[in-house]
């Protein structure tokens, strides 16, 4: 069976099932170069296609993920463009006349619906069949009817192959079959900021079914921690990792009193988080920032940070316990918090625990692939195999390589060397060099592994400044993470649960005395922690190459790693945006499959023909 599935809200994305296999998977803003990008992914379809070479009359199914959209989010691209001044204007202006006077007046948002900064984003979609009221904006039917349009306009498919799946069910079956946990009693955690009216849930993988247990729009963990990066001045929807890189700075006497705000708010009860006693406030955004008064902003980035690591863990403790289960697995924005899941991956009461790689929302379409296959025949879920490798995006061979570079100029500035293998990279990185690399199929999802990535030496911490300083201008109190070889994990990184899955950096580690003197510049300097990456050569044979080759020169076995982009811009994709970034950064060497691009060196060969 061949399933298309689709992710038409925020960070859109498309991938491609076929018998049960993931074989394509890509974010729209891949392509159209728009962080997080929303909406219909016209162009990661296309990809998806393409790259089986499947024409639409194919297609068995497209499996939608969410069964409700939000015509406002999307038309105007909120999470994408809005900044804190327009999310402040809806706290204001809107929802506190709402819930502190009784007063629900929604023509903000019809105002917004016809401001000029938003309203004429590129949309694959026709919303102009909305008449600009708050009614139509939240017409579920219409909206449903706009989706399908949008589909049958662009494939030509039949209504009768097009599915709608609950946002967080899809959540859970990616959390599940995206591992390769298959156990009986395995428990299912999703926990974010919100879709399809609900926050959180609790299913159990029972029998070979996926049975829901608990479900709620009231956890309000994720909004929280979302409210408070709107607060902090950062973001909303994409910043929370700053507040989490900024956390481990407080002292003990900010973040103690700053935990007070979040002391016994919450209980567990029905299987999920919920408000203790009285305790449940009028409206998040006032309260938190009445309650943050004269606080300092490290204590209060620790202390939500605290409220997720406390409250989580409890509800983790307390399910397992009533269930007798020691398997788990989690998804949904607050997976994504990876000191989070360094708690879960060290108590004693887990045998298994996984998080799927980019547990977020770019990952819905893979569960309601999921979905459509598990539910296509009784036993079908056993033929649905686990992702064992995140590199599913575009590649590109030499001459497109070549076509770039002869399109941008770029070789009448810098060095062309051809023939580059992992012992030259290793060499530049040994020497001091920053180096990027762009081969391969493109990794999925938030997290840079290897094929688009900038490498550096782990070793010396001025690396960390001039990646900061010349390259990805990013805030100061963010870490940069460690690419470790697998033999030598145990040596940098203080495991408890060896077992646990940890190649696609969703799970933080404390280090080792070895891993603070050998790695200063891959690891977080408030804490000590990291958010390794742990490699096989079965799983990247190009990459691995280069740090064994790095570790033979030097002895240290782990490169610094961080995502091939600049700051606020999508991780690159095709070869003229790698040649771009490279422009715009001071970036030592670029790596395109053999083919490097070196900054400094006055004798440039002259354009290749």
């Amino acid at each position: 069976m061949i399933v298309l599935g689709i992710h038409d809200g925020h960070c859109a994305s498309a991938c491609l099932m076929v018998d049960g296999k993931l074989e394509a998977l890509v974010s729209e803003e891949r392509f159209t170069r728009l962080k997080n990008d929303c909406g219909y992914p016209y162009h990661a379809i296309e990809y998806c296609l393409k790259h089986w070479g499947i024409g639409s009359d194919q297609i068995d199914r497209v499996a939608f993920a969410s069964e409700r959209l939000s015509a406002f989010a999307v038309k105007l691209k909120v999470l994408t463009l809005f900044d804190a001044k327009d999310r402040m204007r809806f706290d204001h202006e809107y929802w506190k006349p709402r819930l502190y006077e009784g007063k629900d007046d929604p023509s903000l948002f019809e105002e917004y619906w016809r401001d000029e900064r938003f309203c004429n984003q590129p949309s694959y979609y026709d919303f102009s069949v909305l008449d600009g009221s708050f009614a139509s904006m939240n017409d579920h039917e219409k909206i449903r009817e706009i989706r399908l349009d949008g589909i049958k306009r662009h494939l030509g498919i039949e209504t009768s192959k097009v599915h709608f799946y609950d946002h967080h069910t899809c959540h859970a079956y990616y959390a599940l079959y995206g591992s390769p946990i298959r156990h009986d009693n395995t428990m299912i955690y999703t926990l974010d900021g919100g879709g399809d009216a609900t926050t959180s849930t609790l299913f159990r993988f029972k029998e070979g079914r996926v049975e829901e247990l608990a479900r709620s729009n009231n956890v309000d963990v994720a909004r929280i921690y979302r409210t408070v990066t709107q607060l902090m001045g950062m973001k909303l929807g994409e910043h929370e990792f700053k507040v989490m890189g900024l956390a481990p700075y407080a002292t003990q006497r900010e973040l103690d009193k700053t935990y007070k705000v979040f002391d016994g708010l919450f209980e567990i009860r029905d299987d999920l988080i919920q408000y203790a006693e009285g305790r449940k406030p009028q409206d998040l955004y006032f309260w938190l920032k009445d309650s943050f008064e004269c606080h300092r902003f490290d204590g209060i980035a620790s202390a939500v940070q605290k409220m997720v690591e406390v409250d989580v863990g409890n509800w983790f403790s307390t399910v397992q316990q009533k269930y007798n289960s020691q398997h788990a697995v989690f998804a949904g924005g607050v997976a994504m918090n990876v000191k989070l899941n360094m708690e879960l991956a060290d108590v004693d009461y887990l045998d298994d625990f996984h998080v799927s790689p980019s547990p977020t929302d770019d990952t819905l379409c893979v569960g309601a692939c999921y979905m459509a296959e598990a539910e296509s025949a009784p036993d079908a879920w056993k033929n649905i195999a686990p992702i064992d490798d995140p590199y599913l995006g575009p590649e590109f061979g030499h001459s497109e390589i070549f076509n770039a570079i002869n399109e941008s100029g770029v070789a009448k500035k810098f060095t062309i060397q051809e023939g580059v293998g992992p012992e030259q990279a290793a060499a530049w990185l040994d020497s001091g060099k920053v180096v990027a690399r762009m081969t391969g199929r493109m990794e999925f999802g938030a997290r840079a592994l290897g094929n688009r990535s900038i490498l550096g030496n782990p070793r010396h911490e001025s690396t960390v400044e001039k990646i900061n300083h010349q390259i990805k201008y990013r805030d100061f109190w963010m870490p940069f993470a460690p690419v470790v070889l697998g033999e030598r994990a145990s040596d940098y990184f203080d495991m408890p649960n060896q077992d646990i899955h940890r190649s696609y950096m969703m799970i933080a580690a404390r280090t080792t005395e070895l891993g603070r003197q050998e790695l200063p510049a891959a690891i977080h300097r408030g804490d000590q922690t990291a958010r390794p990456q742990v490699i096989n050569r079965e799983q990247n044979a190009g990459y691995y190459d280069i740090i064994k080759a790095f570790e033979q020169r030097n002895g240290t076995g782990c490169l610094l790693n961080t995502s091939f982009n600049l700051h606020g811009e999508p991780i690159v994709c095709t070869p003229a945006d790698a040649i771009s970034t490279f422009e715009r950064s001071e970036l030592d060497v670029l790596i395109m499959e053999d083919i490097a691009i070196l900054r400094g060196d006055e004798n440039c060969p002259k354009e290749r023909q």
